[in-house]
C-alpha cells in the first residue's frame, strides 16, 4: 500500500516520521515523507497514495492547538478527497483534544480519518503499523 507521511519540521518528529516509516515499510507498505518546507509552497499531490498519515506535536494545555504549518501542508496537498487517513499526536496531557482537532482539520481536506492514536514513544510504531496493515486488508 502506498503511504504518504505528513510531520511537522521538528527533529523529534522527523526522526518520529523516520521510524513509522521504517515499520511500515516492514509491513510492505511504500512509504514517502513530506514535511513543510517541501516544495516552497507548491502543490502536493497525493493521488498515487491510498492511506495519509499526520504526524504533529501540539502546544497548549486546556485547549491544544496544531501548528498552522501542518494545516497548511495539508491545504497543499491536492486529491486528498476520499482518501483513508491517521492522525498521530503524541501523548501528554489533552492529547485527546489535540487528535480530535487533529482529525477534524484533515476531515475538513476531504480525509477519511480511519484510525488515530496518541504515541508516548516511537517504540510503539511496529505495533501501529500492524494495526494499519490490518486496516488495509479490509
Amino acid at each position: 500500500m502506498r503511504t504518504l507521511i505528513l510531520h511537522q519540521d521538528e527533529p523529534k518528529m522527523t526522526e518520529w516520521a523516520r521510524q513509522l516509516q521504517g515499520a511500515l515499510q516492514n509491513q510492505k507498505f511504500q512509504v514517502n515523507l513530506i514535511d513543510p518546507s517541501h516544495g516552497a509552497g507548491a502543490p502536493i499531490s497525493t493521488a498515487q497514495y491510498e492511506l495519509v498519515v499526520v504526524l504533529t506535536n501540539f502546544k497548549g494545555l486546556w485547549r491544544p492547538v496544531i501548528p498552522v504549518a501542518i494545516d497548511n501542508l495539508m491545504k497543499r496537498c491536492t486529491r486528498l478527497e476520499g482518501k483513508y487517513g491517521v492522525a498521530i499526536v503524541p501523548h501528554k496531557l489533552n492529547s485527546g483534544r489535540a487528535v480530535r482537532f487533529l482529525m477534524h482539520l484533515m476531515e475538513k481536506q476531504g480525509i477519511m480519518v480511519d484510525d488515530f492514536a496518541t504515541v508516548r514513544s516511537p517504540k510503539e510504531f511496529s505495533a501501529l503499523a500492524e494495526r494499519f496493515a490490518k486496516l488495509s486488508r479490509r
